[in-house]
């Protein structure tokens, strides 16, 4: 399944329980806009996703309307993140603080 379309990016830097959350819309074109815009690559599952305005590489399987995977600025922040495709109804995460933002810099 192809991820282009609207989607909720929850992340959390370090991996903890609390996730801050974005907006984030996958192009056709392998481009991605939201908090930031960046590149996408997907292959059999798996997600790659590359912010043009911070370090933050993402990497996960996506299965549906869900995914899951991890994030790493390489330069010491690290982190958890899941998505969820508009409309998919069932869940409902807690907005909190982060360190940093989607796309890696410091807040």
């Amino acid at each position: 399944m192809s991820v282009i379309g609207s989607w909720v990016l929850h992340y959390s830097w370090g991996c903890t329980s609390n996730y801050s959350q974005a907006n984030i819309t996958f192009n056709s074109n392998g481009t991605f806009t939201g908090p930031g815009t960046g590149q996408w690559r997907q292959r059999d599952g798996t997600i790659l996703l590359s912010f043009d305005t911070g370090p933050a590489k993402y990497g996960g399987n996506v299965d549906g309307n869900v995914g899951t995977g991890a994030m790493s600025t390489f330069a010491g922040a690290n982190g958890c993140w899941y998505l969820i495709k508009q409309g998919t109804t069932g869940l409902q995460p807690q907005m909190v603080t982060q360190s940093h933002d989607p796309s890696g810099n410091p807040l």
